[in-house]
């Protein structure tokens, strides 16, 4: 899908504007009468506030053609403020042309229908109470609801809400911070690793509920998504990735006796690596959004359902491996605290869960 506006999204545009300029600074009337009885003169346009291509002003990168294309990513300008922030993109950022947006169609609402239509456009904005402290574009995905805003509305959401997790996991296993260290003394570091594996495993099961509840969230195909909904548990899912955060701190900050630290070895970036796959989310919401209005988008009486798998496992032969350790571990530390035979010790088995998306 190239990244130009449509002639719906262009039109859409012009009239939330009522066909006046967006900037603050200007509101001039983009339309009015031409010298031809059969005609009027256009002089409004349809801007990108993040570029439709490289090397164009405020161009991002890693957002795909069907959002650059989608009517959260316009403004509607004349063409003298058109020219004015694509000539310098630091002063006119893409905040401050959301914020131009958001604040016209403020104002152009104060200016139409009854009172009535006034009170049900605040009813509606209310909404963006949730996401008053979120990026300008999640904000305007609500606004909007474009086509497909369930799945953008999500994808954004995930990725403001969880990149500092994600963003921590990675600079733990890199070593790139430190916290205050967690003392296991030789009596109680089975005990210990013992508990640090059941909780690992409790921590494996919340997930498939979650992403269940999501799909949930977008609502049945052909019917709409509940934003409260997908706000609520996206937040979960950074809560639950929080959860796996302070769990790989145990691991990495545990100050074991020396011949405990294979089984500490084995166990750092166990979940971590694990909960990086929830980051693959957004980028194939991203994907399913941009087959809207193509032949593979399917209708709303044949809608395409498409499946995305993610497999939670551990390494191979990681549960030969770890049982091994403990056994070696446990054996060691009867001969040193004088006590016969072994001591119970786990054979810890993850559950490999399939979790299925249905766009």
């Amino acid at each position: 899908m190239p990244p130009d506006f449509n002639k719906k999204t262009i039109d859409t545009l012009a009239k939330r504007a009522a066909f006046k300029c967006s900037n603050p600074d200007c509101r001039v009337s983009t339309i009015g009468p031409n010298s031809d009885s059969q005609k009027s003169t256009l002089i409004g346009e349809a801007a990108h506030i993040f570029g439709a291509r490289p090397n164009s002003k405020r161009y991002f990168p890693k957002m795909t053609d069907a959002a650059r294309a989608e009517i959260t990513n316009s403004i509607w300008l004349c063409r003298n403020c058109h020219k004015l922030i694509d000539t310098d993109e630091q002063k006119y950022t893409s905040d401050i042309l959301f914020a131009w947006r958001e604040q016209h169609e403020r104002y152009i609402q104060s200016e139409l229908g009854s009172a009535t239509d006034r009170i049900q456009f605040e009813e509606q904005t209310s909404k963006l109470s949730l996401f008053e402290n979120y990026p300008p574009l999640i904000r305007r995905i609500v606004i909007d609801k474009p086509d497909g805003w369930e799945w953008r509305l999500t994808a954004e959401l995930m990725r403001h809400l969880n990149r500092p997790l994600f963003r921590k996991i990675e600079d733990l296993r890199d070593g790139l911070y430190v916290k205050p260290q967690i003392h296991v003394d030789s009596e109680e570091v089975i005990k210990w690793l013992h508990m640090r594996l059941n909780e690992a495993s409790n921590l494996f099961s919340p997930i498939a509920s979650l992403i269940d509840r999501l799909n949930e969230s977008w609502g049945p195909p052909g019917k709409p998504g509940n934003v409260e909904e997908i706000h609520h548990i996206t937040c979960l899912i950074r809560d639950y990735l929080e959860q796996i955060v302070r769990y790989e701190e145990q691991i990495y900050f545990a100050n074991v006796p020396e011949e405990y630290g294979r089984l500490i070895d084995l166990l750092k970036n166990l979940l971590g690596s694990q909960a990086e796959k929830l980051a693959e989310i957004p980028d194939s919401l991203d994907e399913i959004v941009s087959l809207i209005g193509t032949d593979h988008g399917g209708t709303s009486e044949n809608p395409h359902v498409i499946k995305k798998t993610i497999f939670f496992t551990v390494p191979k032969e990681w549960n030969k491996q770890i049982n091994h350790e403990l056994r070696r571990a446990e054996r060691h530390q009867s001969q040193e605290t004088g006590m016969s035979g072994c001591m119970a010790f786990i054979i810890v088995v993850f559950i490999i869960w399939l979790l299925t998306l249905i766009f």
